[in-house]
């Protein structure tokens, strides 16, 4: 009789979220646990010894019984943190059963949570009604007849009914001797259809191995084992359960399994939401990082193009400045003094024209710039000998290779390569990569102008022994604004030169690059199809 107590006090438990539960018997000779369930623990030990002594001062008052679940205070240090308590009272005079569950969950005993096992406890009480305490007293199963049993039947019938879960008890063979009309109606199945059928036939195909595995450790095993199985409706449909299944004896010796399966399908659903929204979640998250990352680098980008501007409107301010001064200052000088000399004036306008066309020069490449990025600039092509055109700036250049003593060197084809381009605009190409090359090389250094001829194109190099190029700066040296840091040095430019040559360079669809080493010099190469289609 006490294993049909500690069986149903499981099921209880199980039903209500318990983590533990005890069948308390109280009376006048003495009192104890009748029956536990679960993680008791210290509890366990410390319910005894309250039992004892309520016992030894004979208070068994039920406020004093209450105060049992003081057992459970965190200064006790116990896991439980919610309990509950009910008087199953028995018709013998002196004698009252009490049930305890204990939970983790801060708010286990709900109204919610009574609806479910409050039934079962009600029916708990009618079969400690048709117990014989005195038996208990000598710790025997005595039964009286089979009314017990039958009586049980009667209460486990009630249960059903009441529960909200599918409930069912199986022979030892596993086929469904009975089963909840709210349990089978989960299913779209009336419980006479149901009854008779091996329960593995209701298993899904992908699920019956694991079904297979899970009742034939309820077979091996007096414990309460807890599953999932997804079984098949009348109409095909899967439907996630959550079983608890226990071994039960009766009398002669064979078992059943009662089992409670509780509809845990919608809960996967959301689980499965959640996971895939989670998923989606992190995805969003990644996007939103990469998004500020972008917008971190558009932002550096743009605190840099404004460092660029500034630079810009200070370089190009002072390149402005500069040529104007002393256009104004000789134009000053020759206004203010009628009996200057004829030479010096003479030298005061070679001055003056000189600064005009540097200033001029300047303000060609800036709108040169402005067009080619407003896509207002135009290629005028001809068929050109572009070895002539180079011998044409290499000259045009002349006066200030010889004036800083630089040895230039000549590799040309002797024959005529013509190509089909803007031959103006090349021409400025040419000349802006030249006089870098002589800006940048000290005096008595080594500029070598070589051309190459291939099948579709032609390959132009000019290299110096100037005072190269930082490797740092080599990938921006094609940015507008852009100008190389040479502290210590004022070398004269505005930074828009090798801008507006990547420009034309690129819609003549050719090619140029640039090799550098600080103070070894500087390479830069140049290639032109020969025949653009542009």
């Amino acid at each position: 009789m006490v294993k049909i107590f500690k069986n149903i006090l499981e099921i209880i438990g199980k039903m209500s979220n318990s983590a533990a539960g005890f069948l308390l018997i109280i009376n006048s000779g003495e009192s104890g646990i009748l029956a536990s369930y679960g993680e008791s623990g210290k509890i366990f030990v410390d319910i005894k010894k309250y039992l004892n002594k309520l016992q030894k001062s004979g208070n068994f008052s039920k406020e004093e019984l209450y105060k049992i679940t003081s057992f459970n205070k965190p200064a006790k240090k116990n896991l439980y943190n919610s309990s509950f308590i009910k008087e199953l009272q028995s018709e013998k005079q002196g004698t009252c059963y009490y049930i305890i569950l204990c939970s983790q969950g801060k708010d286990n005993f709900n109204e919610a949570n009574f609806a479910q096992f409050n039934p079962l406890i009600d029916s708990f009480c009618n079969i400690i009604k048709e117990y014989d305490g005195s038996t208990l007293k000598s710790g025997q199963d005595n039964i009286q007849g089979n009314s017990i049993y039958l009586n049980g039947n009667r209460i486990l019938q009630s249960f059903y009914e009441a529960s909200e879960d599918l409930v069912f008890i199986l022979d030892k063979d596993g086929y469904i001797k009975s089963v909840n009309e709210y349990g089978a109606a989960c299913l779209y199945y009336d419980t006479a259809e149901i009854e008779g059928k091996h329960l593995i036939e209701l298993v899904a195909q992908k699920n019956k191995l694991v079904f297979a595995e899970s009742f034939q450790k309820i077979i091996d095993d007096d414990k309460l084992i807890t599953f999932e199985a997804i079984l098949l409706n009348k109409f095909g449909n899967e439907i996630i359960f959550q079983i608890n299944c226990k071994r039960l004896k009766d009398e002669g010796d064979e078992f059943k399994v009662i089992g409670v399966g509780k509809n845990i399908t919608l809960l996967r659903n959301y689980e499965e939401k959640i996971s895939e929204l989670n998923v989606r979640l992190i995805e969003a998250n990644r996007l939103i990082s990469i998004e500020k990352q972008r917008s971190q680098r558009q932002k550096t980008i743009l605190v840099e193009l404004n460092r660029l501007k500034s630079e810009f409107v200070s370089n190009i301010s002072h390149e402005l400045r500069t040529p104007l001064a002393s256009i104004i200052g000789f134009s000053e000088t020759i206004s203010s003094d009628l009996n200057m000399p004829d030479n010096m004036r003479n030298e005061f306008n070679e001055i003056i024209l000189n600064e005009g066309k540097r200033l001029a020069k300047l303000i060609n490449e800036m709108l040169d710039i402005s067009r080619l990025e407003g896509g207002r600039i135009e290629l005028i092509e001809s068929d050109f000998d572009i070895i002539k055109l180079l011998e044409e700036v290499i000259e045009s250049n002349r006066k200030a290779l010889e004036t800083k003593e630089i040895i230039l060197t000549k590799e040309l084809p002797a024959e005529p390569v013509i190509i089909k381009g803007d031959k103006e605009k090349i021409s400025k190409v040419l000349n802006n990569i030249l006089n870098n090359s002589v800006k940048f090389t000290p005096l008595k250094g080594r500029i070598i102008i070589s051309a190459l001829g291939l099948y579709k194109e032609i390959e132009i190099t000019i290299s110096d022994t100037g005072i190269g190029i930082p490797e740092k700066d080599i990938p921006y040296i094609f940015q507008k604004f852009y100008r190389v840091s040479r502290p210590g040095t004022e070398i004269p430019g505005t930074g828009l030169g090798l801008v507006f040559v990547k420009q034309i360079v690129d819609l003549h669809k050719g090619f140029i690059s640039i090799q550098s080493e600080v103070n070894k010099g500087t390479t830069v190469i140049l290639k032109l199809p020969k025949d653009s289609k542009v």
